[in-house]
Protein backbone atom coordinates (compact mmCIF):
# COMPACT_ATOMS: atom_id res chain seq x y z
CA UNK A 1 0.00 0.00 0.00
CA UNK A 2 2.85 2.55 0.66
CA UNK A 3 5.20 1.08 -2.34
CA UNK A 4 3.73 3.69 -4.82
CA UNK A 5 4.31 6.18 -2.17
CA UNK A 6 7.98 5.53 -1.38
CA UNK A 7 8.62 5.10 -4.88
CA UNK A 8 7.50 8.32 -6.28
CA UNK A 9 9.03 10.13 -2.90
CA UNK A 10 12.20 8.26 -4.31
CA UNK A 11 11.43 9.83 -7.43
CA UNK A 12 10.77 13.70 -6.17
CA UNK A 13 14.06 13.24 -3.93
CA UNK A 14 16.24 11.66 -7.21
CA UNK A 15 15.00 15.27 -8.75
CA UNK A 16 16.46 17.60 -5.68
CA UNK A 17 19.33 16.24 -5.35
CA UNK A 18 22.26 17.74 -7.09
CA UNK A 19 24.81 16.08 -8.96
CA UNK A 20 27.39 16.21 -6.59
CA UNK A 21 25.30 13.81 -4.86
CA UNK A 22 24.52 10.25 -6.03
CA UNK A 23 20.72 8.99 -4.86
CA UNK A 24 19.93 5.54 -4.84
CA UNK A 25 16.86 3.87 -5.20
CA UNK A 26 15.14 0.65 -4.03
CA UNK A 27 12.24 -1.77 -4.67
CA UNK A 28 10.88 -3.89 -1.85
CA UNK A 29 10.96 -7.70 -1.76
CA UNK A 30 10.94 -10.04 1.32
CA UNK A 31 15.00 -9.88 0.83
CA UNK A 32 16.56 -7.50 2.58
CA UNK A 33 17.64 -4.24 0.82
CA UNK A 34 21.30 -5.06 -0.94
CA UNK A 35 23.40 -2.24 1.05
CA UNK A 36 26.02 -0.48 -1.10
CA UNK A 37 28.89 2.07 -0.72
CA UNK A 38 29.90 4.73 -3.12
CA UNK A 39 33.22 6.14 -3.45
CA UNK A 40 34.86 8.65 -6.14
CA UNK A 41 37.98 9.01 -6.79
CA UNK A 42 39.67 10.97 -9.23
CA UNK A 43 39.57 8.34 -11.77
CA UNK A 44 36.35 6.68 -11.28
CA UNK A 45 33.61 5.42 -9.15
CA UNK A 46 33.28 2.82 -6.97
CA UNK A 47 30.20 0.77 -6.01
CA UNK A 48 30.33 -2.20 -3.27
CA UNK A 49 27.05 -3.98 -2.83
CA UNK A 50 26.30 -6.22 -0.30
CA UNK A 51 24.58 -9.80 -1.89
CA UNK A 52 25.02 -12.34 0.87
CA UNK A 53 23.76 -15.64 -0.65
CA UNK A 54 23.33 -14.77 -4.19
CA UNK A 55 24.59 -16.55 -7.08
CA UNK A 56 26.81 -14.46 -9.22
CA UNK A 57 24.46 -15.93 -12.32
CA UNK A 58 21.37 -14.35 -10.25
CA UNK A 59 22.79 -11.10 -10.33
CA UNK A 60 22.41 -8.49 -12.91
CA UNK A 61 23.77 -4.89 -13.56
CA UNK A 62 22.22 -2.48 -16.45
CA UNK A 63 23.76 0.49 -17.23
CA UNK A 64 21.13 3.16 -18.81
CA UNK A 65 21.50 6.34 -21.21
CA UNK A 66 20.63 8.71 -18.93
CA UNK A 67 23.55 7.60 -16.14
CA UNK A 68 21.86 4.77 -14.00
CA UNK A 69 23.01 1.62 -13.16
CA UNK A 70 20.03 -0.92 -12.19
CA UNK A 71 21.79 -4.28 -10.20
CA UNK A 72 19.12 -6.46 -9.63
CA UNK A 73 19.60 -9.80 -7.84
CA UNK A 74 17.82 -12.54 -7.14
CA UNK A 75 18.12 -15.86 -4.25
CA UNK A 76 15.64 -17.90 -5.25
CA UNK A 77 14.06 -20.56 -2.06
CA UNK A 78 15.72 -23.85 -1.54
CA UNK A 79 13.44 -27.09 -1.78
CA UNK A 80 12.23 -27.77 1.81
CA UNK A 81 11.07 -31.34 1.56
CA UNK A 82 11.99 -34.92 1.87
CA UNK A 83 14.87 -36.41 3.99
CA UNK A 84 12.87 -36.50 7.28
CA UNK A 85 13.70 -32.90 7.84
CA UNK A 86 10.91 -30.72 9.53
CA UNK A 87 11.18 -27.40 9.99
CA UNK A 88 10.57 -25.28 12.73
CA UNK A 89 11.66 -21.98 11.78
CA UNK A 90 12.30 -20.35 8.23
CA UNK A 91 13.93 -17.12 9.02
CA UNK A 92 15.90 -16.42 5.67
CA UNK A 93 14.86 -14.66 3.04
CA UNK A 94 14.26 -15.32 -0.69
CA UNK A 95 13.23 -13.27 -3.33
CA UNK A 96 14.48 -10.73 -5.87
CA UNK A 97 15.44 -6.67 -5.00
CA UNK A 98 17.38 -4.58 -6.61
CA UNK A 99 18.68 -1.14 -6.42
CA UNK A 100 19.31 2.06 -8.64
CA UNK A 101 21.94 4.14 -8.36
CA UNK A 102 21.63 7.50 -10.63
CA UNK A 103 25.36 8.48 -11.26
CA UNK A 104 26.92 12.29 -12.30
CA UNK A 105 27.07 12.82 -16.14
CA UNK A 106 30.72 12.21 -15.65
CA UNK A 107 30.62 8.78 -15.09
CA UNK A 108 31.17 6.54 -18.15
CA UNK A 109 28.90 3.66 -18.14
CA UNK A 110 30.94 2.46 -21.13
CA UNK A 111 33.63 1.53 -19.01
CA UNK A 112 32.25 -0.25 -16.36
CA UNK A 113 34.02 -3.43 -14.74
CA UNK A 114 32.12 -5.55 -12.14
CA UNK A 115 33.01 -8.83 -9.82
CA UNK A 116 31.71 -10.52 -7.65
CA UNK A 117 33.24 -12.17 -4.36
CA UNK A 118 32.42 -13.43 -1.31
CA UNK A 119 28.62 -12.08 -1.49
CA UNK A 120 30.36 -8.43 -2.64
CA UNK A 121 30.04 -7.20 -5.95
CA UNK A 122 32.29 -4.70 -6.84
CA UNK A 123 31.84 -2.19 -9.46
CA UNK A 124 34.13 0.08 -11.07
CA UNK A 125 32.91 3.10 -13.13
CA UNK A 126 35.49 5.18 -15.02
CA UNK A 127 35.03 8.63 -15.28
CA UNK A 128 35.25 11.45 -18.62
CA UNK A 129 34.79 14.95 -19.10
CA UNK A 130 31.79 16.33 -18.63
CA UNK A 131 29.77 17.27 -21.66
CA UNK A 132 29.19 20.33 -22.83
CA UNK A 133 26.06 21.92 -21.04
CA UNK A 134 25.82 24.49 -23.74
CA UNK A 135 26.71 25.53 -26.99
CA UNK A 136 26.29 28.75 -29.12
CA UNK A 137 25.12 27.82 -32.28
CA UNK A 138 26.41 30.64 -35.28
CA UNK A 139 23.58 31.75 -37.20
CA UNK A 140 24.02 31.82 -41.39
Amino acid sequence: MLAPFRNRFDQIFDEMMALDHVPVRHTQSSMPQMALDLAETDADFKIKVDVPGVQKESVTLDATPDNQLIIKAERRSEKRDGDGEHYHRVERSYGAVSRTVRLPETADLETTTAKMEDGVLEITVGKREPPKTSQRITIT
